[in-house]
């Protein structure tokens, strides 16, 4: 009769390692399913970042373009301009040439009138 309890004895401690193992292992289940829905939620949320990161990365490949653009644009405008101020001031020295010697044809005419 002592060899019974050893036998129930040893299928006691047995059912009881094999339940301790289902336990384990369904806490392993249950982290493993957590990790995994992070690693899910994670994955959403970089899918978002990159498509942030796209839309900036193309805002400032326009705003370089503007920049670009506007400043190929202000340097002819510049240019442009400068051009004008010199084509004025061209005629103006011209005009005050004219102007001068009109001036000194006078005082030479008042100066010869004077003299004779």
């Amino acid at each position: 009769m002592s060899e019974v309890p050893r036998q129930g004895s040893q299928l006691d401690r047995i059912e009881t390692s094999i339940d301790d193992l289902r336990s384990i292992n369904t806490q392993i289940l249950d982290r493993l399913t957590r990790m995994e829905e992070r690693q899910n939620v994670h994955a959403t949320e970089m899918g978002k970042q990159e498509g942030r990161l796209d839309d900036h990365a193309q805002r400032i490949r326009d705003l370089e373009l503007a920049t670009a653009v506007a400043g190929s644009t202000g340097d002819s405008r510049h240019q442009v301009l400068s051009q004008r101020w010199s084509m004025v001031g061209a005629v103006l020295l011209v005009a005050l040439g004219a102007c001068l010697s009109a001036g000194s044809e006078i005082i030479t005419d008042l100066i010869g009138r004077g003299g004779s």
